[in-house]
């Protein structure tokens, strides 16, 4: 059990850490397009960062449910 335990949590952690890399690179895109006076890639940096927010927390918050169950399943 704690073998899958720590599978999940690392599945988590991965989850969140593409998240985090998506909004840094939402955020890339937002400002090269404020900077080229883009708004077309303006929405693809502001829609990259809100998918990169859902992810990370979504991942996050997912993984310590599932963790939160396993833990609380008893033999």
């Amino acid at each position: 059990m704690d073998l899958v335990i720590k599978v999940v949590g690392f599945l988590g952690a991965i989850g969140t850490a593409r998240g985090l890399f998506n909004i840094w690179s939402g955020w890339e895109t937002y400002a090269l397009g404020k900077k080229n006076d883009n708004p077309q890639e303006q929405d693809r940096g502001q829609a990259g960062m809100l998918y990169g927010a859902m992810l990370a927390a979504g991942s996050a918050g997912i993984a310590a449910a599932i963790v939160a169950t396993l833990q609380a399943i008893a033999f």
